[in-house]
């Protein structure tokens, strides 16, 4: 096809080797600006803007520079979903990374045993986090939940506790479920880094007298820092944008004591109508991630 463009007859085989590689990439290029750059600048440009579901119909945008911004900062509900969002977010990302990481170690045996628990143990993140919050709200019930009635039983409380409803316990409730549907994220990913790990390396350990604790301690887990920073720093990016579990157990409440960023945004761009707002957290809420990120992985000296 390139060849019947009379502009590329009289450029050379090389040439038109580069020109082909343009043609090919240019609808992955089109698609990637389409569906990620352009909304990314729209948003930036509404940040700026004074835009109201009132006023969206007949056009009526006003510059208002940075007074979203203002806003947002003298806004208590953006430090509250601030602060949410990064305790929940590392919370759960760390409790969740040490239970797969002990997870992986104990199940990384090639019996179809160890296959089968490692397979089960996948079902948490594979089923969609609505059903998982769903399932959550009904064994977590004040009133015939499956877990105030074990905890009665042991004698560890002796009231049913409301732990999605109640302002002291629905965030530490949330915290603990959301590990538990990510844990097996990173099992499959220490999983996978524990295969690359030379046999000869643990054998020479073991004939130079070290116990299982040293050979994790030296060899596993400098083995797996490359796994360990990169599932990290993926499921910190997936937790602040997790919306579905917690908008579907809390809804953010209550007190929005489990509102984050997400939530927060939903809330002032399609309860309140205020697009500009929401616009000017969604472009705060990246830099932080794009800093965060960086400052994390420049610590681990991965980049």
């Amino acid at each position: 096809m390139i060849n019947t463009i009379p502009y590329f007859k009289n450029l050379s085989m090389e040439k038109r080797g580069k020109w082909f590689g343009v043609f090919i990439a240019l609808p992955a290029l089109i698609a990637i600006f389409s569906t990620i750059f352009y909304p990314l600048f729209v948003g930036i440009i509404n940040s700026f803007m004074d835009i109201k579901l009132m006023n969206i119909k007949d056009g009526s945008w006003n510059w208002s520079g940075f007074d979203n911004y203002v806003k947002l900062y003298n806004d208590r509900y953006f430090w509250n979903a601030l602060k949410n969002t990064v305790i929940f977010t590392t919370t759960w990302t760390f409790g969740a990374a040490i239970i797969g990481l002990i997870a992986a170690v104990l199940l990384n045996k090639e019996t179809r045993l160890h296959r089968f628990i490692a397979s089960t143990l996948l079902i948490p993140w594979i089923i969609p986090p609505v059903a998982v919050a769903l399932l959550f709200r009904t064994m977590a019930a004040s009133r015939n939940g499956i877990f105030n009635e074990v905890l009665k039983d042991l004698g560890i409380i002796k009231r049913s506790l409301r732990y999605f409803e109640s302002p002291d316990l629905v965030g530490i409730s949330v915290v603990f479920s959301t590990m538990w549907i990510a844990f097996p994220f990173f099992m499959l990913f220490c999983l996978a880094g524990l295969k690359t790990i030379p046999k000869d390396l643990i054998e020479g350990a073991m004939i130079d007298g070290a116990n299982a604790f040293q050979r994790f301690i030296f060899i596993t887990l400098p083995s797996l820092k490359g796994v360990i920073v990169i599932s990290t720093t993926l499921s910190i990016v997936w937790g602040f944008n997790f919306y579905d579990f917690i908008y579907t157990v809390s809804k953010g409440g209550p007190l929005s004591r489990s509102e984050t960023f997400v939530i927060l945004a939903q809330r002032m761009a399609f309860d309140q109508g205020d697009f500009g707002y929401a616009s000017a957290l969604g472009v705060v809420w990246l830099i932080m991630l794009v800093v965060a990120s960086y400052i994390y992985l420049r610590q681990m000296k991965v980049i």
